[in-house]
């Protein structure tokens, strides 16, 4: 059920041109490879016309985890995502719970209250 929603939504996004040509990451036929082998060109041509070149990595960890749900669907809205698809997915994300094992024993669950799942088929276009 996932990918297709996942499907839909990919294709109103491209539909609305909503995602950039720079969009690398979770867009069918770009990677971070192919980010990397962009920029590097990018860089190299900077180079060869004499400009520096001063990069800044970033590490977002835990950034699936930072997800605000009402952010997300206020933007899915706001790129005339389908409305059940919106309804769909708002489902999907609320009334998550998590807890921790140590050893054998368990800690009380708690609400997931930001965040997309890790590992689903939405996570990284939600993210």
């Amino acid at each position: 059920m996932e990918a297709i929603i996942r499907e839909h939504i990919v294709e109103q996004l491209n539909d609305g041109a909503c995602l950039s040509l720079s969009q690398h990451g979770f867009v069918k036929g770009r990677s971070c490879t192919t980010n990397l082998l962009t920029a590097l060109e990018c860089w190299t041509e900077w180079l060869d016309q004499g400009y520096g070149v001063d990069i800044v990595y970033l590490d977002y960890r835990k950034a699936f985890d930072s997800v605000d749900h009402a952010k997300l669907i206020e933007k899915l809205y706001n790129n005339n995502v389908n409305c059940k698809m919106i309804k769909w997915i708002a489902a999907f994300l609320e009334n998550r719970k998590m807890r921790v094992k140590v050893k054998a024993e368990f800690s009380d669950s708690v609400a997931v209250l930001s965040g997309v799942p890790q590992g689903s088929v939405l996570g990284p276009l939600l993210f």
